[in-house]
């Protein structure tokens, strides 16, 4: 019998080759209606099937070596380029109010069609520093700036090792995207009730 820990490796090896299963066909002769597998069931039978070949063991061993080296090396952020020209322009954080906001005696603080600004009640805290971890300058120079360090490359893990600092990763370009960056490195801080982001060159 399989424990909790095979099993979720075994669903990870299978979202991980799905894309891999992927093909393009050419309509040949008549079409027929397929009926979809559903995806418990397709997990179930690849499970039995690589127990009864004897290549469970095998799945599970080339899994974690998968996820290992996505956690020591994520994904970089694509669309980036090295700063060549300086550029530094302001985000306004405020969002518009969907719906009555009150609190828990029923008094309303935000009523639906309100702009609020969250810069005006909260801090933004030290300013993040984006950078290129490939880069040994940009490693360099963000070491020695104050704020938490953001990779849209390279890994944390092992720059955290070399240099005795905490390094983040900015999974998937969220931060990126939201705050339109598009060279490296960058800076984001809080002025006044606005964030100010910096596109630098660094030396």
């Amino acid at each position: 019998m399989m424990n909790p820990y095979s099993l979720s490796v075994l669903c990870l090896s299978t979202c991980f080759s799905l894309s891999l299963d992927a093909k393009n066909f050419a309509d040949i002769g008549h079409s027929f209606e397929i009926t979809e597998e559903s995806f418990l069931t397709m997990i179930q039978r690849r499970v039995q099937n690589a127990a009864s070949e004897g290549k469970l063991e095998a799945m599970e061993e080339d899994i974690k070596k998968r996820v290992k080296a996505r956690v020591l090396n994520p994904l970089p952020v694509e669309g980036l380029q090295k700063t060549q020209e300086e550029r530094s322009y302001y985000f306004d954080p405020s969002i518009t109010v969907e719906n009555d906001i009150r609190d828990h005696q029923g008094t309303l603080i935000h009523g639906k069609g309100t702009k609020v600004n969250p810069l005006k009640m909260f801090s933004w805290g030290v300013p993040l520093i984006l950078i290129d971890g490939s880069d040994p300058n940009q490693v360099s120079w963000a070491v020695g700036q104050q704020g938490k360090i953001v990779l849209v490359k390279g890994s944390p893990i092992e720059l955290f090792r070399q240099t005795g600092t905490r390094f983040y990763f900015d999974q998937g370009g969220k931060i990126v995207e939201r705050f339109q960056v598009r060279q490296i490195p960058a800076r984001i801080s809080q002025e006044k009730h606005q964030l100010l982001i910096e596109e630098l060159i660094v030396e």
